[in-house]
């Protein structure tokens, strides 16, 4: 049996079916892709900055660009000049710990000297935060209320002030160096040769994120 030809009605909506349906609003697109260039460019601007200025918050708190230091130059850092002047370990038994030190654990002495510049504050030196780190990532912070007793002056954990072998209080002076001394209480079986000893100011423009870092 032969098919029935189509009639022209049937033609049309068959044509209507099959045909490709146009992308809507061609003309919108076209003529507003410069204004979606720019909206998209304004968007990641935005982004960009917001992610730059929680970055800049969080390394402001938390420094985490180290700024390498000789021990034998001075090195300029948020608002002085800087410099380790020495570095030794006392161990149970040494004749300069007056008090009660357990056998597995020694103490660490870092000695420094800062010159601030003219315009920096003892206070502002005074927000430092003194550290030893580890080949094993391990941190210990000065805490001269977990020390035993030393002899000599009182050791300080800041770095812009202190006490002389007479007790009498000490400050750090714009253009004259300071010498001032961090104790720490570690583990006696940490490898010196995996130690660094840290400076680091948070909440400091001055520091800008970075902190002074030496290999002892």
């Amino acid at each position: 049996m032969s098919a029935q030809p189509m009639t022209s009605e049937e033609t049309s909506r068959t044509s209507a079916q099959t045909a490709p349906t146009a992308a809507p609003f061609p003309g919108w697109w076209r003529h507003n892709r410069w204004w979606l260039a720019g909206a998209v460019l304004i968007a990641g601007a935005t982004l960009w900055m917001s992610y730059r200025d929680a970055l800049g918050a969080y390394r402001s708190r938390h420094p985490n660009i180290p700024l390498a230091a000789n021990k034998s130059n001075w090195t300029h850092y948020a608002g002085a000049r800087w410099r380790l002047t020495g570095f030794e370990t006392l161990p149970p038994g040494d004749p300069r710990v007056r008090g009660a030190l357990r056998k597995d654990a020694m103490i660490v002495l870092v000695n420094y000297e800062t010159i601030p510049d003219s315009g920096t504050k003892v206070r502002d030196l005074d927000t430092c935060k003194g550290a030893l780190t580890d080949a094993d990532g391990r941190r210990w912070e000065p805490d001269p209320g977990a020390l035993p007793r030393l002899s000599g002056p009182r050791v300080p954990n800041t770095c812009g002030s202190g006490y002389d072998a007479s007790f009498k209080q000490i400050l750090a002076v714009p253009g004259r160096p300071f010498a001032f001394q961090h104790a720490y209480l570690i583990p006696r079986n940490v490898r010196r040769e995996g130690l660094r000893a840290r400076i680091e100011f948070r909440n400091s423009a001055l520091a800008d994120g970075r902190f002074l870092n030496y290999e002892m």
